[in-house]
């Protein structure tokens, strides 16, 4: 670019290709060809590359807006100051749902650390994580032995775990079994009764009742942020 406005059509055809490969890597991941990307956004691959020099560059492009708003979500945690454990576990839950059906977000996190260095995001991200395990800590719900790296670790395993899963099990099953590996041992959770279940948005283990509906949370407060957060844009 050098620097002038780009005209109205040229604004248009870039929000497009952003667009379209939004969808594209959140169907496929980052393998997708370029070529694919100009035919879903209705332009030539020619306007694709002026606007994107290689296929690395547009995925960060995309990725990036999707990183931004994870991290968004872990500061307004924070700012809330909510209960630490269920803001740690519920932004874990939150973050493998939703790159459970983004593969291009998926992909993303589950590279070695350092993928965004160039504009600063995966520190913003390991920070604003980073927080919220720490608040966790210092609430007695997470192990104290555990680091931000354990964690980035493991929500990785536990995204690309749901994905295998998701076709044989429930959603939210491999998720709760990670989240159960980052908290303390206690006798309760050490005896853990098969008739429980975990809750789809803190992760905790609560029994279910008898009749009626199977519960997905443990609390009306879980359910009423589970529906204020699907409702947000992913």
């Amino acid at each position: 670019m050098n620097g002038q406005p780009q005209r109205a059509d040229a604004r248009r055809n870039r929000d497009r290709i952003l667009q379209a490969a939004f969808e594209a890597f959140a169907a496929d991941g980052r393998l997708v060809p370029l070529d694919e990307i100009a035919r879903r956004a209705g332009v030539g691959a020619g306007t694709v590359y002026r606007n994107f020099a290689t296929k690395e560059a547009l995925f960060k492009a995309v990725v990036t807006d999707r990183v931004d708003r994870i991290i968004d979500e872990a500061r307004a945690l924070v700012a809330a100051d909510d209960d630490p454990a269920e803001a740690f576990y519920g932004f874990l839950i939150w973050v493998i749902e939703r790159a459970m059906f983004n593969h291009g977000l998926c992909d993303a996190l589950a590279m070695d650390m350092g993928t965004f260095d160039e504009s600063g995001k995966d520190a913003e991200f390991t920070a604003a994580l980073d927080v919220l395990l720490r608040r966790a800590q210092a609430a007695g719900a997470v192990r104290p032995d555990v680091s931000v790296r354990d964690v980035r670790t493991l929500l990785v395993g536990a995204m690309l775990m749901e994905r295998l899963h998701r076709r044989e099990g429930p959603p939210g099953r491999m998720a709760s079994l990670a989240c159960d590996a980052l908290r303390p041992a206690t006798k309760r959770n050490e005896t853990t009764s098969r008739n429980e279940t975990s809750c789809e948005l803190c992760a905790t283990s609560f029994t279910p009742a008898a009749t009626g509906r199977p519960a997905r949370f443990c609390s009306a407060s879980c359910r009423q942020k589970a529906h204020r957060r699907r409702a947000k844009p992913s």
